[in-house]
C-alpha cells in the first residue's frame, strides 16, 4: 500500500474512532491498536495529535462539502436540495459521541482557534451556492441579502449541535427543524417557494 493510501486509510479511521469514541480517549497508542498498525506510521506522517486531528477534520469537512453538492446538482430545486442537505447533516451530527465536541474545545484548543479564526468550521460556500441557486429559480425572495440570509442559517444551525440547548432539553432534531428552520425558510421564500417546502417536508421523515 502507497504512502497516500495509508495516509488517507489513518485520516479515515482516526475520524471514524474519534466520531465513536472521543478524542481524548483515542490515544495515538490507541489509535495505532485499533487500526493494526505502529504508532511509528502515524508519526511518520502526523507530527502529532494536533496535526492528525486537524487533517481529520479537513477531510471530512470537504467529504460533507462534495454530497452536499451532488445534491444540490441532482436535485429537481433549491428547497429539495435544503431538505436533503439537511438531512445529511442531521445524521452525521447525529452519528458523532458528543463527547467528542467536548474534548475538541477543551483538549485541542489550537486546532479549534485555527479553524474558528480561519473561517473554516464550516463551509459557507455551500449555503451560498443553495440561497443563490433558489433565488435563480424564483423560490427566494430577490429583494433579500444572501449574505446576511446565509449567516443567519449559520447561526441557527448552532441550535443543532450537541452543545445546544434544546438539544439537551431533549427536543428531536426533526421537530426543531419544522419549528426552527421551516419558519425562516418561509419567511424568505416566494409563493412558489413556500409551496415547495410543503411539498418536500416528508423529506425529513
Amino acid at each position: 500500500m502507497g504512502t497516500v493510501e495509508v495516509t488517507e486509510r489513518i485520516i479515515v479511521e482516526s475520524g471514524q474512532l474519534f466520531g465513536k469514541y472521543g478524542i481524548r480517549s483515542m490515544t495515538m497508542d490507541a489509535l495505532a491498536e485499533k487500526m493494526g498498525i505502529s504508532k511509528r506510521t502515524i508519526y511518520e506522517r502526523f507530527k502529532d495529535k494536533d496535526t492528525l486531528l486537524l487533517e481529520v477534520i479537513k477531510y471530512y469537512k470537504k467529504q460533507s462539502s462534495d454530497q452536499a453538492l451532488v445534491i444540490l446538482d441532482e436535485a429537481d430545486n433549491a428547497i429539495e436540495a435544503m431538505f436533503r442537505i439537511m438531512k445529511l447533516t442531521i445524521s452525521q451530527i447525529e452519528q458523532l459521541n458528543p463527547v467528542f465536541f467536548n474534548d475538541f474545545r477543551k483538549y485541542h484548543m489550537k486546532v479549534f482557534n485555527m479553524l474558528a479564526g480561519a473561517g473554516s468550521m464550516r463551509d459557507y460556500s455551500i449555503t451560498r451556492k443553495l440561497l443563490e441557486t433558489g433565488v435563480k429559480q424564483k423560490i427566494f425572495r430577490e429583494e433579500l441579502s444572501l449574505e446576511i440570509v446565509n449567516l443567519t442559517l449559520h447561526q441557527l444551525f448552532d441550535l443543532f449541535g450537541h452543545e445546544s440547548k434544546l438539544v439537551d432539553a431533549g427536543y428531536h432534531r426533526k421537530e426543531m427543524f419544522d419549528h426552527i428552520m421551516i419558519p425562516y425558510y418561509r419567511g424568505i421564500s416566494t409563493e412558489k417557494g413556500v409551496a415547495l417546502l410543503e411539498d418536500c417536508k416528508s423529506i425529513l421523515d
